[in-house]
């Protein structure tokens, strides 16, 4: 959860502060000019549109294109205007990029629109190289780095940063070392690289402020970052909860190739499988099993272990929610755990 000044969590849960957004790119305070934002968060994308104010025509002899800067989000409170970022106690949001600028005319209106992109596309436009030689293909990490070093450098490559573990460490992410190939078939992006290094673990992968980012352990046994109330603050609009089948709910994951054959169940290379099931699931709709291979896992345990992230994180898809608040809250981000107490209708 992010960091705010305490001011700017008693404005925003008041229901009745006047919200204030600081906008500054390139050195320049453009807050005055937003007339709307649509701005979404999602685990693997950051999009933001901004319209701008441009009737004294500012902006037609400004280039913004390419210039990175971070929203501040917040409110007027009893002790000024405080947002994320705002150097007062208030982390900043996640590094945003504008892609495109576009001018609008229409009758009584001039306007300039900004598309603004974050990290995550960043990474799909930037690709890895591994050696010296062109070109580049079918390169392999052989097992000496683990998974948390590779993505580091993966997002090093872009000029991001990783944060250290801490706390959020799932046993695999900082132990387990693969045999990792890149560019194995067409060229990869780092997004596809980290996407794939993700998928090994329990954890998923989140911006932060200063283009840094953070890995995210989510367990049954996280403590609460925000409560949301229907009948005292904060207090939300609407929320869905929707709970959903967990299909499939077997997994087996043939391991062990035979790297000089490209055989399987070979006598140098026996057969490795790992398994992972989940019996609540099985008895309430029967089993449905989905198979994967994962070739250069060479051990019981690593098998085992990749079977359960597989069906983790099909867990994790089976509680899926969305709320209304009447407000803009400063403090929640990607996979933070949120409670909601509902009272009505008892």
């Amino acid at each position: 959860m992010r960091t705010i000044h305490s001011d700017l969590i008693t404005a925003q849960q008041s229901g009745a502060a006047d919200p204030y957004i600081y906008l500054s790119i390139n050195s320049t305070d453009y807050s005055s000019r937003i007339v709307s934002i649509e701005h979404r968060e999602e685990p693997m994308r950051n999009t933001a549109v901004f319209i701008l104010a441009n009737s004294d025509r500012h902006f037609n002899g400004v280039n913004l294109r390419g210039k990175s800067f971070s929203p501040g989000y917040g409110y007027v409170t009893s002790s000024g205007n405080k947002y994320c970022g705002d150097g007062a106690g208030s982390e900043a949001m996640p590094t945003l990029w504008v892609k495109s600028q576009s001018m609008v005319s229409m009758e009584g209106k001039l306007v300039c629109i900004l598309y603004c992109e974050g990290g995550w596309m960043r990474l799909r436009e930037y690709g890895f190289v591994i050696g010296s030689d062109p070109p580049h293909l079918n390169k392999a990490f052989t097992a000496t780095d683990t998974v948390f070093q590779l993505i580091e450098k993966a997002l090093v490559a872009a000029s991001f940063t990783l944060n250290s573990i801490g706390t959020q460490d799932d046993g695999i992410v900082n132990s387990y070392s693969p045999v990792f190939k890149v560019n194995p078939l067409e060229y990869d992006s780092l997004a596809s690289m980290v996407y794939r290094l993700i998928q090994m673990t329990l954890l998923y992968l989140r911006e932060t402020q200063s283009s840094a980012y953070e890995l995210v352990y989510p367990q049954s046994s996280d403590a609460v970052d925000e409560t949301y109330y229907s009948d005292q603050a904060p207090i939300f609009k609407e929320y869905v909860e929707k709970l959903n089948l967990l299909v499939p709910n077997s997994i087996v994951v043939f391991c062990n190739q035979d790297p000089d054959t490209l055989g399987w169940n070979t006598t140098a290379y026996p057969l490795i499988t790992g398994t992972a099931s989940d019996a609540d699931s099985i008895s309430q709709y029967g089993e449905v099993i989905e198979r994967f291979t994962a070739p250069y896992i060479r051990n019981q345990t690593d098998a085992n272990n990749r079977a359960n992230v597989i069906l983790q994180r099909y867990k994790y898809e089976t509680l899926a929610g969305r709320m209304v608040l009447p407000f803009h809250d400063c403090r929640v981000e990607l996979f933070d755990r949120v409670q909601v107490i509902d009272s009505r209708g008892l």
